[in-house]
């Protein structure tokens, strides 16, 4: 005969060990849960406004400091770099606030003046950039760009005298500037002095052979000057540099109707 498995009744237990067992179920369960979803001690949260922990679902929503003050580094470095990426984006106002801040950690960073003199620049601030362009070449006395700078104001404001000093300082210091030698021709060229504005122009060109401004300005200096074969030849090389460049073209076709050129 075939034996048949026996048959095990399950246990009976009393209902007050039944109640004792339910009870530490429950506490561990407890326990358990309150492991899992505590959250992770970070006494210097990032920068995001998430932090989360190793535990895979764990999210605890963090509050972004309300002060923007907080989120800068107290390091004059990278502020400027930090001022500098907001002017190249179009954030000029950040970027002055940057700039400044920077100084107030180092007074006597002159790439800092000469920064935040650009940016003042930019927003029409012209005293205040002049007063930084100066407060540079007080710290660094051969900052080229710095009279560059300072030159363009003035020959914006039509002070030719300050300008054209300017630019002499620059050019004193850094004879082979090409940019000296072209705002110091457009100088001379605005007083009507276009004989002299053509040699800064062509010593331009001769140093920066690619400089499309310089070959422009020489071109309307030969121009004025009734020198329209040697416009001709610097409106053609603007071009060859820009080709779409229309004040070049409309020049260029001036220039060859002087010359009776198709």
């Amino acid at each position: 005969m075939k034996r048949q498995p026996q048959r095990v009744s399950p246990p009976i237990y009393s209902l007050g060990i039944v109640l004792i067992i339910a009870v530490a179920l429950t506490v561990v369960l407890r326990r358990t849960n309150h492991t899992r979803t505590k959250s992770p001690t970070n006494s210097t949260p990032p920068s995001t406004s998430v932090l989360v922990s190793n535990a895979p679902l764990n999210i605890s929503v963090v509050t972004p400091p309300t002060n923007r003050d907080d989120l800068l580094p107290d390091n004059p470095v990278q502020l400027l770099n930090y001022g500098t990426q907001l002017l190249n984006e179009g954030n000029v106002v950040g970027a002055v606030d940057l700039y400044s801040r920077a100084l107030k950690l180092n007074p006597e960073d002159e790439e800092a003046h000469f920064n935040l003199a650009y940016a003042y620049t930019r927003l029409g601030r012209t005293n205040d950039a002049i007063k930084h362009y100066e407060d540079a070449l007080k710290i660094f006395p051969d900052y080229t760009e710095a009279y560059n700078n300072l030159g363009n104001i003035y020959l914006a404001q039509k002070k030719y005298d300050q300008a054209i000093e300017k630019f002499s300082a620059a050019l004193k210091i850094s004879p082979e500037s090409s940019s000296a030698l072209n705002n110091l021709g457009r100088c001379l060229a605005e007083q009507g002095k276009t004989s002299e504005a053509i040699q800064y122009f062509s010593d331009a060109v001769r140093i920066n052979p690619k400089y499309l401004e310089a070959h422009f300005n020489l071109g309307n200096a030969y121009a004025n000057e009734g020198r329209h074969a040697e416009a001709i030849i610097e409106f053609n090389e603007v071009l060859r540099l820009r080709p779409n460049f229309p004040p070049a073209a409309r020049a260029l076709a001036r220039s060859k109707e002087k010359v009776g050129a198709k």
